[in-house]
């Protein structure tokens, strides 16, 4: 092999590490403006106060409005989100069924301990009357990492993974519209801590900055590694 050869290998490895490394710093960058942009979007919602049901889901994107309502919740058919952490316990958010004068749509009543390890799902007691509502609208995305293993959601109350829509609307034999309000009054029987933005724009930054530093780590050290080794075989 000649010495061009063995030199091209290691540079090409090192031109594609630094690469992949700042394109990671990049995608960060690019997710501190989206999550930048993001909090000033709910600032402004949010400063607007509450608003009716039917009023916020009116706008174009309802995310993040605080809303204010009354409805019918439904009981008997709890849905229990899987694997939710809270002060590092794992448990449940316990999602109910509602019926609005919007339509149906999900309640999320907050995050109550899981009893053991062996996903027994804990007994919730609420009431089924005409109730008033605090909350802030929310459109979960679907998880791609995420495989929902209950295929049969006419069994309630239910065990999911993610809330999918679709599936849980004909396992309850309604419509649900496609968003669910998370609640923010004190409960003592739940825990609610809704945050919309999970990592800050802070933290996305620090990222882009240690990918960037490993970039340039990569290439100098990378550079100087195959310079020797060049002037080694002279």
């Amino acid at each position: 092999m000649s010495a061009r050869s063995s030199t091209l290998l290691p540079w090409l490895i090192t031109a594609v590490s630094v690469a992949v490394m700042c394109a990671l710093g990049y995608w960060q960058l690019e997710r501190m403006v989206q999550k930048q942009q993001r909090l000033a979007s709910i600032a402004q919602k949010q400063g607007n106060g509450s608003m009716s049901l039917v009023a916020a889901l009116s706008h174009d994107d309802p995310r993040d409005i605080r809303v204010e309502f009354s409805g019918v919740p439904n009981p008997k058919h709890l849905i229990y989100l899987d694997n939710q952490i809270h002060n590092q316990r794992v448990g449940f958010d316990i999602v109910v069924p509602v019926s609005t004068n919007a339509g149906w749509l999900l309640v999320n009543y907050g995050w109550v301990p899981a009893p053991d390890f062996m996903r027994t799902l804990p007994t919730i007691q609420l009431d089924n009357e005409l109730l008033a509502f605090e909350g802030v609208v929310s459109v979960p995305g679907a998880n791609p990492l995420v495989t929902e293993t209950n295929d049969d959601l006419s069994q309630f109350p239910a065990l999911v993974q993610q809330l999918d829509f679709a599936a849980l609307s004909r396992g309850l034999g309604i419509q649900l519209l496609p968003v669910v309000i998370q609640l923010t009054s004190e409960n003592p029987a739940f825990a609610r801590n809704y945050q919309p933005v999970v990592m800050s724009p802070e933290k996305h930054l620090g990222y882009a900055v240690q990918w960037f530093g490993l970039a340039i780590a990569a290439a100098a050290i990378g550079g100087f590694a195959i310079s020797k080794k060049g002037r080694s075989n002279e």
